[in-house]
Order: C-alpha cells, then sequence, then structure tokens
C-alpha cells in the first residue's frame, strides 16, 4: 500500500500582543507603533501643503510690493498721484483682497531703502457756495481721497541740498527754479488765510518780476502746470453777483509743503532779526493756535516733507492704513 503523507502543523506562533499584563513595557512599544501606523499619509501631505502655500503667498506679496514701488516711482516723476484704482489695476489684477498687505510691504520697503513713504492726500476743499451744496447733497461723502504722493521720511537734519538735491529730469537747475517757484506760491496763498484773488497774486507776482515770465515758464503756463499737478486750485465764484477767481492751496501742496514748509521758508528769508515777532505772525497767519510747539519747530530751510523724488542716477536699491476695506467702490 501506497504510504500516506501527513502534512505538519506550522508551529505556533507566538502573538506579541498576547499576555499584555505580563510586559507592560513591550505593550506600550507596540500602541506607539500603531498610532503611528494608524496616521494617514494624507494628513501629512496636506500640512505639507499648507506650509508651500504660506510660503508662496509671502513670496507672491513681496513680488506684488515691488511692483507698486516701481509704480510709485514712476508716477512721483511725473507728479501723477497714485490712485488705488491705479493699483488694483496695474499691480494687484485679480488679487485685490492683498492689497493691505501689499502695501504695508511697499511701505516698509520705502522707508527703509529710500528714506521715503507714502502719504495720503487731504481730500478738496470745498470753496465756493456751490461747491459746498453739491457736497451736501450726496449721500454718501468721501472719508478718504485713496490717493497717495512718496514725500521724504528722513530726519530734518539730513534734508539738506547736499542730501536731498533737486531731480536732474529735465535738468537739476530747471528743477530747482520750478520747486522754488511753488513753494513760493503756495506760501502766499496760505500766508492769506489759505484763499487769494486771481488780482492779489498777479500783485505779489509782480513784485517779484515774475508776472510776465519766469525761469520756469511763461506765468500763465506755469499757474496752469501747478494746478494740473495738484499745487493750487482755481475757482471760480459768482456767488456774490459777479464772478471772482479764487485760488487756494491744493492736495498736494498741502502733504508736500505744508504749514512747516511755509514757516521755513519765511525763517529763512527773515533769518533771525525779530524771531520772536516773526513766530507770532506765523502762528496768525497760518491759524495755529498752539504756538508753543509751533515755535520750537526746528528750521528746516524753507522745505517741509519735501518730494520724495530720488535722483535719477541713484539705485533703487505704526504702518499708514491701507484705505477703506478692500471691497469699497474705488473713489478718484
Amino acid at each position: 500500500m501506497p504510504l500516506i503523507q501527513r502534512k505538519r502543523r506550522a508551529p505556533a506562533v507566538h502573538d506579541p500582543f498576547e499576555n499584555r499584563s505580563e510586559s507592560p513595557e513591550i505593550d506600550q512599544t507596540h500602541r506607539r507603533q500603531r498610532r503611528r501606523a494608524s496616521e494617514s499619509p494624507e494628513a501629512n501631505g496636506h500640512e505639507e501643503d499648507g506650509n508651500q502655500q504660506n510660503d508662496a503667498s509671502g513670496e507672491n506679496i513681496q513680488q506684488l510690493s515691488k511692483k507698486l514701488i516701481r509704480l510709485a516711482l514712476a508716477c512721483e516723476y511725473s507728479r501723477t498721484p497714485l490712485k488705488r484704482a491705479d493699483i488694483s489695476a496695474k499691480v494687484l489684477g485679480a488679487q485685490s483682497r492683498q492689497f493691505k498687505a501689499v502695501f504695508t510691504e511697499a511701505q516698509r520697503e520705502l522707508r527703509a531703502v529710500f528714506g521715503m513713504e507714502m502719504t495720503e492726500l487731504p481730500l478738496k476743499e470745498k470753496v465756493t457756495l456751490e461747491q459746498r451744496r453739491k457736497v451736501q447733497k450726496q449721500e454718501k461723502q468721501a472719508t478718504s481721497s485713496n490717493a497717495w504722493i512718496l514725500t521724504t521720511c528722513l530726519p530734518a537734519r539730513y534734508r539738506i541740498p547736499e542730501i536731498v538735491s533737486p531731480p536732474r529730469a529735465p535738468t537739476e537747475e530747471h528743477e530747482s527754479n520750478y520747486v522754488g517757484l511753488y513753494t513760493f506760491v503756495v506760501s502766499l496763498i496760505y500766508l492769506s488765510n489759505g484763499t487769494v484773488t486771481e488780482g492779489k497774486l498777479e500783485n505779489f507776482l509782480k513784485k517779484m518780476n515774475a508776472d510776465n515770465s519766469t525761469p520756469v515758464a511763461k506765468t500763465d503756463l506755469l499757474l496752469q502746470k501747478m494746478i494740473k499737478e495738484g499745487y493750487v486750485v482755481k475757482h471760480k465764484d459768482s456767488s456774490a453777483g459777479e464772478e471772482q477767481v479764487l485760488y487756494t492751496v491744493g492736495s498736494r501742496g498741502k502733504a508736500e509743503i505744508g504749514e512747516d514748509g511755509v514757516a521755513g521758508l519765511a525763517r529763512t528769508v527773515y533769518g533771525n532779526a525779530g524771531r520772536e515777532d516773526l513766530e507770532k505772525r506765523l502762528a496768525r497767519s497760518l491759524g495755529l493756535t498752539d504756538r508753543s510747539s509751533f515755535t520750537q519747530a526746528p528750521q528746516q530751510n524753507g522745505v517741509g516733507r519735501g518730494r520724495g523724488r530720488p535722483k535719477q542716477h541713484a539705485d533703487t536699491g505704526a504702518e499708514q492704513e491701507a484705505g477703506d476695506d478692500e471691497n469699497d467702490d474705488e473713489e478718484d
């Protein structure tokens, strides 16, 4: 008869999870192993993706802030206000929600590298009766101009011609003359209680032998240039029956020169003679009630905040609030 071969029984395998109570150290070790094995690899993948997205978002803000800085510098060369609508269209595009982060980063870089900052322009002043009535009829009045210019943020001791010289476009002499002329006109308006008539301004310019022509251009063309760039504003008021032409300080004139610049110009012209009387007259003309801080202000050689325009050959090397919410409508 053929022999019947019987299969051997497999040897008993020791279950490491048996008799857990007899080896607590082994039990804890296996528990840890099972916990690690039970962790899903997808969770780790999501965490890595989140870190990569944060890094990409930070790099994106850096790139957008550089674009904003270039746009701000280009606008300042042409003395054009940097508007919120232009930032959204030319810098942010579909990423308009990143406005505040991009603006803050660009502001930080401008201050650290260029010694400049974006200063928001004040709202246009309503002078005539007709302008005030239009404002009253508006249901929602604007609270912010949503427009900025570049101004220097250097300490006063560094705001000297050797450091902050006029731009070289088109020429340094041309820019020096123009800066002096618009500072003079803005100062005249400030010292005339903020408003000057056309006839009175012509008399002032005639005394300076600038009623017909100036080193920059003809007087009428020069005034048109100042109006276009926001240093002065021309109003026509006929509320009294006869039409009257008035000039007031524009938004750029207020932000770039301001009362400090006017006071600095007056101190430079008059010198130290009769300084106490000069300070009283300046405070009265500029409408400053608190003269204690005004009289102690350091002399700034006739320059206020100053233009933030760097030299053409220069290497490019509490944040301001970023306007209204990102979802608000743009206001010119």
